[in-house]
């Protein structure tokens, strides 16, 4: 005979609804759990009222929801908590997943569509809060898929508005605020990092003044050194604290760092210069257009049985033809190594005015013999003599990086990416501080 106190057991047994509780926040500024913490505590007091047993709780604390999805496609952060949640739906450990809200567990469409059979062929209901999304029905998917589809449109809407925004500070010169710090600078990119920044500045100088033997291999050797020798402004952004590991620099992230526009007091959108920034630069830009000509073109690895076809020149784009061009260097119709005006050589020569076609032999040994007779003079030594008022190592770096400007320059003309106007414009005034430098000097 069945007791009423074994009928209500078994009536008690048969309504059994094993929950998993699961809570998300994006961003946990004041990283102490409480967002997460309250939505558990909402849950848990929701789930008692609707007599489902808690079994386990789940949390992902300051982990953004979209994650999920560049973590399926390998990249991104994993959601472990999730991770568990789908686990336990796999091997039917549960009845429900309770959400306090149906975007804390997933944001787009497609992950819709592969929860939603996932859960059916488990027996398993994704139900919120409030009980608006409950999949285990036909209106709670209809109610799901237009919840999500709405939410992904003003996901994108915004994406949108902040992309239109990006762009307009851009244009108008503003600093980015926030993200990820650059190199060179303090934290919020506020203002620069004196240590970071002046470590800037020396690499720039070492590759335009160093000649071919500073490379960015040698740069990064040296940043390496000084890093594990804890030096000030040479960690690396990507280990701030810490152990540092043997190659603490590699070639790739010190071009990113010298060639960012930012430096040189560049405003920039999607990769394009849009204006000069109304910040205080690291360096000119100047330097850093000698410093990507470097880099761009800077010895690179020739074929064993080969040889380069152009070498360096001791006058090419420092002598001066008589039509006020640089010369370049050149074969003669010999096939011998010479020098020729670079308006000749763009065909923007004006056929007026003779220009400059000479053997670098004979124009190379002249040269050293003047500068040798001069060198070996008695008062030699005053044409090095350092002057207190004067930075002449600032001004000889200034005076190569306009000299490999004007190589660029030549260059992008030959290229048709500057008209004739804007080259001669831009020969014009590197001409005229090379000038005011050699005056200085």
């Amino acid at each position: 005979m069945t007791t009423s106190l074994e009928i209500r057991a078994d009536s008690t047994h048969a309504k059994l609804i094993r929950c998993v509780i699961y809570d998300r926040i994006s961003d946990d500024k004041a990283d102490d759990g409480h967002g997460v913490l309250n939505q558990r505590t909402d849950l848990l007091r929701r789930a008692a009222a609707r007599g489902w047993t808690v079994v386990a709780e789940k949390s992902d604390n300051d982990i953004g929801v979209t994650r999920s999805i560049a973590n399926a496609l390998g990249t991104g952060k994993p959601r472990p908590g999730w991770a568990e949640v789908l686990r336990m739906v796999g091997a039917r450990e549960v009845d429900v997943v309770l959400v306090w809200r149906w975007d804390r567990a997933l944001r787009e469409p497609i992950d819709l569509e592969r929860l939603i059979p996932r859960f059916d062929a488990a027996g398993v209901r994704f139900a919120e809060a409030d009980g608006i999304i409950d999949l285990g029905t036909d209106s709670g998917r209809l109610a799901a898929r237009i919840l999500v589809a709405v939410a992904k449109a003003e996901q994108e809407r915004k994406i949108e508005r902040q992309k239109l925004a990006n762009r307009g500070a851009a244009e108008r010169g503003a600093l980015r605020k926030g993200g990820w710090r650059r190199f060179g600078w303090n934290p919020g990119n506020s203002g620069h990092d004196r240590a970071e920044a002046e470590a800037i500045r020396a690499a720039c100088r070492r590759l335009v003044g160093g000649g071919s033997r500073v490379t960015i291999s040698v740069i990064e050797a040296e940043w390496t050194a000084r890093a594990h020798a804890q030096e000030p402004g040479y960690r690396p952004p990507h280990a701030p604290f810490g152990p540092l590991p043997k190659r603490a620099w590699s070639d790739a992230s010190i071009r990113g760092i010298l060639l960012n526009p930012a430096n040189a007091g560049l405003s920039v959108y999607c990769g394009e210069v849009v204006a000069e920034g109304k910040w205080e630069a690291i360096v000119s830009q100047e330097m850093q257009k000698a410093v990507r000509a470097k880099l761009d073109n800077g010895p690179r690895s020739v074929p064993e049985g080969k040889e380069r076809r152009a070498g360096r020149t001791l006058l090419g784009s420092l002598a001066l033809c008589r039509c006020g061009a640089p010369v370049q260097g050149a074969p003669t119709t010999r096939g011998k190594p010479g020098y020729r005006c670079s308006a000749v050589v763009l065909g923007e020569a004006d056929p007026a005015v003779p220009h400059v076609k000479r053997a670098a032999a004979e124009c190379d040994a002249y040269v050293r013999a003047v500068v040798i007779g001069r060198m070996s003079r008695d008062d030699a030594a005053d044409l090095l003599a350092v002057s207190d008022e004067v930075d002449v190592a600032a001004l000889h770096e200034d005076a190569a990086a306009i000299k490999l400007n004007l190589q660029e320059m030549a260059a992008d003309r030959a290229a048709g990416l500057l008209t004739r106007a804007e080259q001669l414009a831009g020969s014009q005034r590197g001409k005229k501080r090379l000038a005011e430098i050699s005056a200085a000097v």
